[in-house]
């Protein structure tokens, strides 16, 4: 039961997120800018903070997944007949898509790639990965 609910919380949160928080994030520059100050709940520094906000799209894809996938499993669980697996396969397809979409949120925050999952004002920023290692080796390179 608390599954359900879960995944029902998740779904209502992806629907609120999809039309109302990404799509300010994806047009408005300075509602990304006030976002990624606002995420102090974060035990990061501002560059992931950033990163999160680069990837809003796969943070709504993701609760939209995990609510599916919460109350697919759920009903799964609760069916009485071993003949269906439909519920089995969609809570699977979830379980995975949920994943690939997690990695695609790191790559973005590393990176900033796959560019097309990043609004357009943010896809010439530098990943946090890649600021690193620019920084590494501009210290080397200074040093000789």
């Amino acid at each position: 039961m608390l599954a359900l609910i879960l995944g029902a919380v998740f779904l209502i949160a992806g629907v609120y997120h999809a039309f109302r928080g990404t799509p300010r994030i994806w047009r408005d520059p300075e509602q990304a800018r006030r976002i990624t100050e606002n995420l102090t709940g974060f035990p990061f520094g501002p560059e992931v903070r950033r990163g999160l906000v680069r990837g809003t799209v796969l943070m709504t894809t993701n609760m939209f997944l995990l609510g599916g996938g919460l109350i697919c499993g759920a009903l799964w669980q609760q069916q009485t007949t071993a003949n269906d697996a439909n519920l089995l396969w969609a809570f699977m397809a979830s379980v995975g898509l949920t994943l690939t979409s997690v990695l695609l949120g790191l790559l973005i925050t590393w990176f900033n790639v796959p560019k097309a999952l990043v609004p357009p004002h943010m896809r010439d920023e530098v990943g946090l990965v890649t600021r690193k290692l620019r920084d590494a080796r501009h210290r080397r390179s200074h040093r000789s």
